[in-house]
């Protein structure tokens, strides 16, 4: 990929999209890859994209956590000047580019998730530590017709801060307790735990009224912070089969490892017996307050840090 174009190299980044992704938590990148970049990822991505391996991914018709990590070309992006550049400017932080995940939906059958945070990708960092996401879909989004894409609420109106600081934990710590004292709890029961507090009626009213869906056109990304509430929005009747969407996650690079958070994402996976999508989060760090980038994933993988002195 040494003469290929990854970001478009019409693409700038104006002082408006800084402004609303500060204000909003979330902005969308209109033309950011390049038509060539697309066509690799629409290429490379289906030999990696399998069955969910839980009922809480089973919203989606396949999906895939941890994919790229060694690839050459994904290398390659993540060295883009104006990619570095653009993650940079818009966090205002150095970034670690934690993981790569893709998700597909599947015309009219595949639901994907309701109103929810990132809790698996960002639930082994301290709470408070920033994460964002770049989401990109690799075929067209129009909300007037098949849609297929996402809706999300500006944190500057309900911020998902709460769900991080108080429920995740509050529900993981019911969890324990109800095994510690030998009473039952049923998966569905806990997954309305984790999804329920997000996915009441009135909480509800008020997500689908303040929520933004953005049409997408291919190589067009949205950048979005952790605290973003959002959901997918189903594929309807149209030309595509199936809907595949890349998200690319970040952190803060000065974030720490949360070992408790981390462990509290295996208590249903002991209880209910699956094996969930990925074990990032046990081996990204092995200490409580560890600096993640100086994590055992990360040595000799120092591409993955964009800091300001890298953008030169």
């Amino acid at each position: 990929m040494e003469n290929l174009n990854l970001i478009n190299t019409n693409f700038k980044l104006s002082e408006s999209e800084i402004k609303q992704f500060k204000e909003c938590g979330f902005v969308l990148l209109k033309q950011f890859f390049s038509k060539e970049m697309m066509k690799v990822l629409q290429t490379k991505i289906e030999s990696h994209l399998a069955s969910p391996s839980d009922k809480y991914q089973s919203g989606f018709n396949r999906v895939k956590y941890d994919i790229f990590d060694e690839d050459e070309d994904l290398r390659a992006l993540f060295l883009d000047k104006i990619y570095r550049s653009t993650i940079r400017r818009l966090s205002g932080r150095d970034m670690l580019h934690t993981q790569t995940l893709a998700f597909e939906l599947k015309q009219n059958q595949s639901k994907g998730f309701p109103w929810h945070i990132g809790t698996q990708s960002f639930g082994f960092q301290k709470a408070e530590d920033f994460g964002c996401t770049l989401w990109t879909p690799l075929m067209k989004i129009d909300n007037q017709k098949q849609k297929g894409g996402m809706s999300y609420v500006p944190k500057n109106i309900i911020s998902g801060s709460f769900m991080y600081d108080y429920v995740d934990p509050a529900s993981f710590r019911l969890l324990q307790e109800y095994i510690d004292s030998k009473q039952e709890i049923s998966l569905e029961e806990f997954i309305e735990l984790r999804d329920g507090p997000l996915n009441h009626p009135a909480m509800k009213r008020l997500l689908d009224y303040y929520a933004v869906a953005d049409d997408f056109e291919i190589g067009d990304a949205l950048l979005f912070d952790k605290y973003v509430i959002h959901k997918s929005v189903m594929l309807q009747e149209g030309p595509e089969d199936t809907r595949v969407a890349l998200a690319i996650r970040f952190i803060d690079a000065q974030s720490r490892y949360d070992q408790k958070r981390a462990l509290d994402l295996e208590i249903p996976r002991k209880l209910y017996g699956y094996t969930g999508p990925t074990k990032y989060h046990l081996e990204v760090a092995h200490k409580n307050d560890q600096l993640i980038a100086e994590g055992p994933l990360y040595k000799g993988k120092e591409y993955r840090l964009i800091t300001a002195d890298l953008l030169c």
